[in-house]
């Protein structure tokens, strides 16, 4: 290979990575992107002294492409705003909107195959192979049945998809991430769970920014770029050291609480592997765990107190518990 030729093929790979990250970010980014937050990411392919020059490579990505059916768009702005054309975001209605791709008989197979492979079995995958159903469906269906009437997929469920992709290849997810003191940072994390908890999704990684393990809330997180380096969970992971639970939200700072429990009772049931349990001179069980409510802790305590469940320390917490036991027994007093 000549000098040159080595020279355009690195050319054209830089290209290549341009546009996969350029596809990533816009369909998994929950607002409009600007201008100049693209052609300043080196993390994306830009970022040179040259502005207007990292301009005229962003036209000419978003025009490659458009070539293959991903449609980046001006986003729509205030009437009155001095630049049209300042911020962008994907049309997810007329992406990937052409047909002629893959014939009818093609993508009925395609169709076919995912059911089998979804049927009965739970998969990391389930949720963007369903939305790839739902695209070949449409290429399957004959010309005499209706079209099914089908949303846009959201941004947040897009990034849930891009999520599930790096967790189930065990690929470090780069992405940007705004904390509830409203802080933006970029962040590449390796995604060792997922879980849910109230409604939210939450995923459980090793962060590069602190190298230690993290948890982000997943409707916080936004502009993900393609899943990258290879990893693998440690055997000692376990999520349950991870799941919340009712005293972990509050504004203090977090204490050692310690309950007792009896013996026999299903150690893993109250305490979802949190904390640490170690048996008392008495036999009975301590559970000691961080808490950072205190009156929630109390709360969860008396709750499952029919399982014998009592607490120990420090003392502001059974300070807590005995005044929920008078507040419930003058509440029951007064009916």
């Amino acid at each position: 290979m000549s000098a040159k030729d080595a020279r355009d093929r690195i050319a054209d790979d830089a290209v290549a990575q341009r546009l996969l990250n350029l596809a990533f970010i816009f369909n998994t980014s929950t607002r409009p992107i600007s201008t100049d937050e693209i052609v300043s990411d080196s993390d994306l392919g830009y970022g040179s002294t040259n502005r207007e020059s990292e301009v005229r490579k962003f036209n000419r990505d978003r025009k490659k492409l458009s070539e293959q059916g991903i449609e980046i768009i001006p986003a729509p702005v205030e009437l009155g705003a001095e630049n049209e054309a300042a911020l962008w975001a994907l049309d997810r209605e007329n992406t990937f909107a052409a047909g002629g791709i893959i014939t009818p008989d093609d993508a009925a197979l395609l169709a076919e195959a995912i059911d089998e492979y979804l049927s009965g079995k739970t998969s990391p995958l389930r949720t963007p192979l369903m939305r790839v159903r739902t695209k070949v469906a449409e290429v399957a269906r004959s010309p005499q049945e209706p079209p099914a009437a089908t949303a846009p997929a959201s941004a947040h469920q897009a990034m849930l998809d891009t999520i599930w992709l790096a967790f189930s290849l065990h690929r470090t997810l780069s992405f940007s991430y705004t904390n509830a003191r409203g802080e933006t940072s970029r962040r590449s994390v390796q995604i060792f769970g997922i879980f849910t908890h109230e409604g939210a999704t939450y995923i459980v990684g090793l962060d590069d920014a602190s190298h230690a393990l993290r948890t982000f809330r997943t409707d916080r997180m936004e502009q993900a770029l393609r899943p990258g380096a290879s990893y693998r969970i440690p055997d000692d992971f376990d999520i349950h050291e991870f799941l919340f639970m009712p005293f972990d939200f509050g504004g203090e700072e977090g204490v050692d609480a310690t309950f007792s429990f009896p013996a026999e009772s299903d150690a893993h049931a109250l305490t979802h592997g949190r904390g640490a349990v170690s048996p008392a001179p008495d036999g009975s069980l301590r559970w000691t765990v961080r808490v950072r409510n205190l009156d929630a802790a109390a709360a969860f305590a008396l709750e499952h107190a029919r399982d014998g469940m009592r607490p120990c320390a420090p003392q502001a917490l059974i300070d807590a518990w005995e005044a929920k036991i008078r507040e419930a027994v003058e509440t029951h007093e007064a009916r």
